[in-house]
């Protein structure tokens, strides 16, 4: 019994220790394209959602419900939405997303005949809309007029992060309440009320430190907290939604790219729901360009 706890806890040890390390090494990326620029900050966040979508054309095909070559149209897709963010901003999303539509019914219609249409024209869809039109909104934040804007990035995702790291490892002590048993597991209402109140005060010091180096006007208390309420909503939401595909193809993770995170739309399910709506927010209630 002891040499059996003396394993697990070696194992749990071990998963923190990958878990630092690929929090570290994404953080590295995160920082230094974002601190480059803009430009390299949207061939990294295009980088990246080809590689969700690759991670999402995986799951489809072990199923049978995708074949590799309709992936080139998800890549291309997720590609698409990221870069024409960057130079065309929110009105060329429509563009895009009837482009994909319209190519996935020609590709299954003429090239892949034998495959049933209705699902798979579906996902094929689906991927570079979860993948790239979700993602691309970190590029648009990082591209809103606003000196330093690489900050409101940083804000962002730091924000997630606490939840993230509070939630998990104050449910991984002393959760014992489960708020989607059927989804995952794993989350507990102890952990989510940690994280919550986390990202409330890590909201407020961020604003009390950015006010006092930028002349953010804007960045209001207000501002900070509702900011900090679409985090603790729709983080976790984009999580279990996230879950709720990889339960139905039964894997723990989409990919293994990052260590002790898993693949990249493991370590976006977050921010897929939070990008946008916080994009929106600032950009039609709270910066007045």
């Amino acid at each position: 019994m002891a040499e059996r706890r003396a394993r697990r806890g070696s194992r749990e040890d071990s998963s923190v220790t990958e878990r630092i390390i690929g929090a570290v090494l994404f953080a590295i990326v995160l920082l230094g394209t974002l601190i480059w620029g803009k430009l390299p900050f949207t061939i990294a966040v295009a980088l990246a959602a080809a590689l969700g979508s690759i991670e999402l054309f995986g799951l489809f095909e072990t199923k049978g419900e995708a074949v590799p070559t309709a992936a080139v149209l998800g890549i291309l897709g997720s590609v698409a939405y990221v870069f024409m963010a960057h130079f065309k901003g929110i009105a060329s999303f429509g563009y895009v997303t009837i482009a994909i539509v319209f190519f996935a019914f020609i590709w299954y219609m003429v090239v892949l005949r034998h495959v049933p249409p209705t699902k798979a024209v579906a996902l094929t869809v689906l991927a570079p809309i979860l993948a790239g039109l979700c993602l691309s909104h970190l590029v648009l934040l990082r591209d809103l007029p606003v000196k330093r804007s690489w900050l409101i990035v940083i804000f962002l995702v730091a924000l997630i992060w606490v939840y993230d790291v509070l939630a998990w490892a104050i449910g991984r002590k002393i959760g014992r309440h489960k708020i989607a048993l059927n989804i995952s597991p794993s989350k507990s209402l102890e952990g989510a009320i940690a994280g919550t109140i986390g990202v409330l005060a890590a909201s407020l010091l961020f604003r009390l430190i950015v006010v006092s180096i930028e002349d953010y006007r804007w960045f209001s208390i207000g501002v900070a907290l509702i900011i900090a309420a679409i985090v603790v909503i729709l983080g976790p939401l984009g999580d279990l939604s996230e879950s709720l595909i990889k339960r139905d193809y039964r894997v723990k993770d989409m990919g293994a790219l990052i260590p002790g995170h898993g693949g990249i739309m493991d370590r976006f399910d977050s921010t897929l729901f939070v990008a946008p709506a916080v994009f929106y927010y600032l950009f039609y209630f709270a910066i007045k360009f």
